[in-house]
């Protein structure tokens, strides 16, 4: 069945503890046995103390005793369930979202980009820990629940004869019933979770957009789209709690059929002969029998629900990598030509980039040189290709073609030791609700050396002045700080982590003329001797730099210091006066 097909996600995880898992099923068995024991016996004891004479009353304390000894056992593998299947859900479900988390950082930023925040975030967490039900509650009590009904049907049918086989049926019938309604489950389960994450979506965009929502006078109408929301999951609710009525109706059903027919057979067996005083326990043996395929039963309700969080999770796990290009021939002999160069150099060749969707290459078969030490400014039309240069630099994109920096070849080492190395400043650095310490990401730092670094993006000042200075907790996103000063928070924050290769993204689109040029005086300074690329699209950046890159149409085009660039391509000219002139040009796209 589909559903469950979506729910072999968590098989591996469980394969894993699979100790455990065994555990709590055998746990689980028991007090499913235990539980159908003391059913039977409550009622021999009862028998036993009403009829009891002189010479039976002992055999009844024994009965009794036995019921206690049967209530005990039963209460403590009941809590020995609940603590080892938690136990067990616990460790799967935080491997799965380890899992998640680690997926989102394999995409971001780019294979994020077509996902709406609340899908993600359902996913990540909403979805994630729906499955903690399935893992704790339904695995392991399925499993169980098959085990417990052979047990007491083998052991019925070696003590009361073969004719106590005709409760299979029963048993397999009352599993039938949540199963032949799975698929309608599940599709009300894939409404419930698309409305969940249109909720979550929506919360999460007001919230995000607080400010704007106020200033625009969309307070109201936000709060009508996030009632009609609300109220498209509690349709979806109240859906799949009648849906949850009409399988119980069936399985009470079943149980009544049952309970007639266990009469039947009793009456049947007393009336030629058998012994009347059992009567009562073998009916009670009848319908006790059924608990574990009812738990059972029970378990599998929730299949069709949870399976669509589970469809989801695992979208987001298989998600593909950015589609590279198709091999460019003898890369790596070209690129192992290169003389090993000092720390701080950056050499490249063929890199191509297609994003996935796209007919053209957002980066073409780019060949790039830098020098250790080297002040470099990336330029280009919009769209060009910039960003996905850079990110490719930082190992955030997966590309063709072959890249070595300070020496190393990337491909032989994770992304994660490249960004050691390379540092990406975005043109909006995230800021934390943190203190300005914990958002220079510096935890061993001196005080000093962080108040160097301030200094050196130009954001001392600023932060002598807050109430607690360094220790001063940020709004979420620095939602009270210009865009400038998280700009030079997070120059500070790359400053403190000295890569061999610092890549700036606009770092100067937020701010003015005076600001723009203090800032570049002290990156200047504070990169003397360390390679430093700038994306941009401000003149005074590029004469600040040693020299300019000019991409177009993914495309290295030409590369010389900025006044010889304007003096012999007419294109360049194009570009960059236009950038002066259009202040929108500041702001580059995501594949920019």
């Amino acid at each position: 069945m589909k559903a469950l097909r979506s729910l072999a996600l968590l098989l591996p995880y469980l394969r894993r503890r699979r100790g455990l898992f065994l555990g709590v099923v055998a746990v689980v068995t028991v007090g499913m046995l235990l539980a159908v024991a003391v059913s039977v016996l409550s009622v021999t004891a009862a028998a036993s103390l009403v009829s009891a004479d002189d010479g039976s009353r002992i055999a009844a304390i024994g009965w009794v005793i036995a019921v206690v000894v049967g209530v005990v056992g039963a209460g403590l593998a009941s809590w020995g369930e609940q603590w080892f299947a938690h136990v067990l859900a616990y460790r799967v479900i935080d491997a799965l979202r380890i899992d998640v988390h680690r997926t989102i950082a394999r995409l971001a930023p780019v294979g994020l980009a077509r996902r709406r925040m609340g899908d993600t975030v359902a996913a990540a967490m909403g979805d994630v820990e729906s499955l903690e039900w399935f893992a704790a509650h339904t695995v392991a009590q399925v499993t169980a629940g098959a085990v417990a009904c052979a047990v007491i049907d083998a052991a019925a049918a070696i003590v009361l004869g073969p004719a106590w086989l005709l409760l299979i049926p029963a048993q397999i019938m009352l599993v039938l019933v949540p199963l032949s309604f799975v698929r309608r489950a599940g599709r009300q389960g894939a409404v419930l979770r698309r409305a969940l994450a249109r909720v979550s979506a929506r919360v999460l965009a007001a919230r995000s957009a607080a400010r704007d929502v106020v200033l625009l006078g969309r307070v109201d109408a936000e709060a009508r789209a996030v009632a009609d929301e609300t109220g498209a999951v509690q349709r979806a609710r109240r859906g799949l709690a009648m849906r949850a009525g009409v399988e119980q109706a069936f399985t009470d059903a079943l149980s009544v059929v049952v309970l007639l027919t266990a009469l039947l057979m009793v009456g049947s067996a007393v009336a030629t002969g058998g012994d009347a005083s059992i009567a009562p326990s073998l009916v009670v043996l009848a319908t006790a029998s059924l608990g574990p395929a009812a738990i059972a039963a029970g378990a599998l309700a929730r299949v069709g629900e949870t399976a669509q969080a589970a469809r989801r999770v695992a979208a987001v796990l298989r998600a593909p990598d950015v589609r590279p290009l198709d091999p460019v021939s003898r890369t790596a002999e070209r690129l192992a030509r290169v003389e090993a160069p000092h720390p701080g150099s950056v050499d490249a060749v063929g890199l191509g980039v297609v994003y996935p969707g796209a007919h053209a290459p957002a980066l073409d078969s780019a060949d790039l040189e830098i020098s250790p030490g080297e002040h470099l400014a990336v330029v280009g039309p919009s769209g060009a290709g910039k960003t996905t240069l850079a990110l490719v630099l930082a190992r955030l994109l997966a590309a063709e073609g072959a890249l070595r920096v300070d020496g190393i070849d990337t491909a032989a080492e994770s992304g994660a030791d490249t960004r050691r190395r390379v540092v990406l400043l975005p043109q909006q650095p995230h800021v934390f609700r943190a203190s300005v310490r914990a958002n220079l990401l510096a935890p061993d730092a001196e005080d000093q050396v962080l108040w160097s670094a301030l200094e050196r993006a130009r954001l001392a000042d600023h932060v002598r002045r807050l109430p607690d200075g360094l220790d001063t907790v940020l709004a979420e996103r620095g939602a009270a700080w210009s865009g400038g000063e998280r700009q030079r928070l997070g120059l500070a924050r790359a400053l403190l982590r000295d890569p061999s290769v610092l890549v700036l993204d606009e770092p100067t689109a937020s701010l003015d003329t005076a600001t723009e040029a203090e800032f570049l005086t002290a990156l200047s300074r504070s990169r003397a001797g360390r390679t430093t690329i700038a994306i941009t699209h401000r003149p005074t950046v590029m004469r600040a730099m040693h020299r300019v890159l000019f991409v177009d149409d993914g495309r290295i085009v030409d590369t010389a210091p900025h006044d010889d660039l304007r003096a012999r391509s007419a294109r360049y000219r194009a570009v960059v006066t236009g950038a002066a002139e259009d202040p929108s040009a500041n702001r580059d796209p995501e594949r920019g």
